[in-house]
């Protein structure tokens, strides 16, 4: 796999331009150091220290300034290497897949307006090569015009980063249009994703607070607790887009969700008491502990796969049943069962559903876990160490 990549550019200022909330060369560091790339050397001249010392340069990537001099050519750096125009921005996981693909000829990889992308350079040689072309997937990179850096197809092409596959059907039909007009506003301000992720966490608790007082209360405690199910989704993308993605905001994000969601059944158990449903305590107990038993399962997981790394399924993308469960966990769309019920004047059904369903969900999830654990392992490769 190439490890080696040189960033050219005739245009230096260009690298410093913010888009994104981040600067133009800093989306290309985190991009390449995304794919793989472990030396990075900048076809530029290398500005000022403060300059320097400002770029957030992702981790384990080593950063050189070759010199304006330097252009298209990319002189010192040792082939194989990738020469990568900073005029364009392409998807991690699109370089990610050309850089590993063997090569034994240059390659010049194109995109819908026949511009090259990035070459891959495997020797260095005398002779006069003509790269052999190859299109590049569309929607896979985009061609940064400086005149409209910030608007248009080019910050349409970012935020799209920030989607996820895993997305129920509300949630990638609805919700991610709010919440990536949201995004979209504040992605260049000061709000981080974790900041983000506490103040829906705080507006998710005050609509589930809502549900403690009168039934005339009721329907604006889901209109909030929805608006939380809105903006939740924004630090997710805000932590995509700027390349800020880590196991911490990710626990905290996970977490609150579900306090939100222990303190939703919580409060509609304890509104449902006083109105003179006398089972309701046990119902609202019923599902807190079904949404902490499955919780705190699927965060053990999380923790036992970053300490093993990811198994060979999931390496190949493919996923085991208790995944899919943990998957459906982390989705929102019954906060639209909670508004659509609420409206009818059905809560007190919603909170029924939800002390069956969240104990029947552990049940399931523990199951799927003894099943896994008893599958059996994928046998040694002939060779491979015992």
């Amino acid at each position: 796999m190439i490890t080696t990549a040189g960033l050219w550019t005739s245009h230096a200022k260009l690298l410093f331009e913010r888009i994104g909330g981040m600067t133009v060369l800093e989306r290309h560091l985190h991009t390449l150091g995304a794919a793989g790339i472990k030396k990075i050397a900048i076809a530029a001249a290398k500005p000022s220290p403060e300059t320097v010392a400002a770029l957030r340069i992702p981790a384990g990537v080593e950063v050189s300034w070759l010199g304006k001099e330097a252009g298209g050519e990319l002189k010192g750096v040792t082939p194989p290497y990738l020469s990568i125009s900073a005029y364009h921005f392409i998807r991690p996981e699109t370089l990610r897949y050309v850089l590993t693909a063997p090569y034994k000829s240059h390659v010049s990889f194109m995109d819908a307006l026949d511009l090259s992308v990035m070459q891959i350079v495997p020797f260095r040689t005398e002779d006069m090569i003509t790269p052999s072309k190859v299109l590049l997937p569309p929607g896979s990179t985009v061609f940064l015009d400086a005149a409209n850096l910030r608007q248009g197809p080019i910050m349409d092409w970012l935020l799209s980063m920030g989607l996820k596959s895993q997305d129920g059907f509300m949630a990638r039909h609805f919700d991610r249009h709010l919440s990536l007009a949201v995004t979209r506003a504040i992605i260049e301000s000061r709000v981080t994703p974790n900041l983000m992720t506490v103040l829906s966490g705080i507006i998710g608790l005050i609509g589930s607070a809502l549900f403690l007082f009168t039934p005339s209360c009721d329907v604006a405690g889901a209109a909030i607790v929805w608006l939380h199910s809105v903006l939740d989704g924004c630090d997710g993308e805000m932590a995509r887009v700027r390349f800020q993605e880590s196991a911490l905001g990710a626990d905290i994000d996970f977490w609150a969700d579900n306090l939100v969601h222990v303190a939703l059944f919580g409060c509609l158990a304890a509104g449902m008491s006083r109105a003179g449903h006398d089972i309701a305590p046990a119902l609202g107990l019923s599902a807190a502990v079904g949404i902490v038993g499955s919780a705190s399962l699927a965060f053990w997981r999380r923790l036992e796969a970053r300490k093993r790394g990811p198994s060979p399924d999931e390496a190949a993308g493919s996923a085991s049943l208790l995944s899919r469960l943990e998957t459906f966990l982390a989705q929102r769309d019954f906060i639209y069962l909670l508004a659509a019920m609420t409206l009818l004047d059905l809560t007190y059904y919603f909170l029924w559903a939800g002390a069956v369903g969240a104990p029947l969900f552990l049940a399931m999830m523990l199951g799927a876990g003894k099943a896994s654990a008893g599958a059996p392992t994928a046998a040694k490769a002939p060779g491979e160490a015992l």
